[in-house]
């Protein structure tokens, strides 16, 4: 009988594309509880994922389960009483202890660097700037773990195909995190067009799947630290990433991926007010030239 394994990692976009690692490194049938907004971002079918749940179903669905291990990663007080109250053998990250969020000391590496952490948001944020090691090996130690490569594991419509010569562009950036913005995209994207590429800038679709297609309809990503990065990886396609202002040191490249890091990276680090001078760190000609690098093409080459 395959273990039965609760998941509770309801959002944003860009985590639960890059917890998918899960499917395919646990062994046993996944209940996955997610926003309803993320919902259509899991795979349609994987031999893991045994069932999808969302919050609002949670409790009524899952309230006569009982679980052999509940992996219970948001830092979220609703999720966090799910993974309190829903019977179960074993819990791994985040639960409710004396109304107050805690951990597991076999997540201790993810969360003590987290704004949950024991050790206080100082430490915890120095903590995070001097760690190396990928999200998904501070994932999987939680389980005694290595992490071998495993990739992603997302919703894909496989009938698109992808244009060589159409770049996708993302950016846009969420409210909490201004600076993981880039002043030089305009600029970006005419030396593209010159060079013959189509651009196509990414915007709000209708749902998250549409999204998820124009990304996998392009031949190149560039984006910040953002949900495009983590699909461009999903689906294989090679991308350029800037970051401002989040780690790098946390996000496995596949072997697509091209990081390109602010010289203001440290001054900036996961501070949530705006600056012009770290969105303006990174010039054009360093992303320009990174591009013609990992797309194997030189400046006089038209496309």
């Amino acid at each position: 009988m395959m273990t039965k394994i609760l998941l509770i990692k309801t959002g944003a976009a860009g985590d639960v594309v890059r917890t998918t690692v899960l499917l395919n490194a646990l062994q046993g049938a996944v209940t996955w509880v997610i926003d309803s907004r993320y919902e259509a971002i899991l795979p349609i079918r994987h031999p893991n994922l045994h069932r999808v749940v969302t919050l609002e179903q949670a409790q009524t669905a899952l309230q006569h389960e009982i679980f052999d291990h509940t992996i219970s990663l948001e830092e979220d007080m609703a999720c966090a009483l799910l993974a309190s109250k829903i019977p179960t053998k074993k819990i791994t990250g985040i639960y409710v202890e004396n109304k107050h969020l805690v951990y597991t000391n076999d997540a201790a590496g993810w969360y003590d660097l987290s704004l949950v952490s024991t050790l206080g948001p100082t430490a915890a944020n120095e903590a995070k700037k001097k760690n190396t090691a990928t999200f998904q090996q501070l994932l999987l130690s939680m389980f005694g773990l290595s992490f071998s490569n495993e990739p992603y594991c997302i919703y894909r419509n496989f009938q698109i195909k992808r244009d060589q010569r159409l770049i996708g562009i993302e950016t846009r950036v969420g409210a909490r995190w201004p600076n993981k913005g880039w002043s030089g995209y305009p600029a970006l994207i005419n030396r593209l067009q010159h060079l013959g590429y189509e651009c196509r800038l990414f915007e709000e679709r209708d749902n998250i799947t549409e999204y998820l297609d124009d990304i996998a309809g392009c031949g190149f990503i560039i984006s910040g630290d953002t949900l495009a990065m983590h699909v461009a990886m999903a689906y294989q396609i090679p991308s350029i990433a800037i970051f401002n202002c989040t780690s790098p040191a946390e996000i496995y490249d596949y072997g697509s991926l091209r990081k390109i890091v602010s010289p203001l990276l440290k001054q900036s680090f996961y501070k949530t007010h705006f600056s012009q001078a770290v969105i303006d760190s990174i010039s054009v000609d360093e992303v320009y030239a990174a591009f013609l690098q990992h797309a194997g093409i030189n400046a006089w080459q038209k496309v």
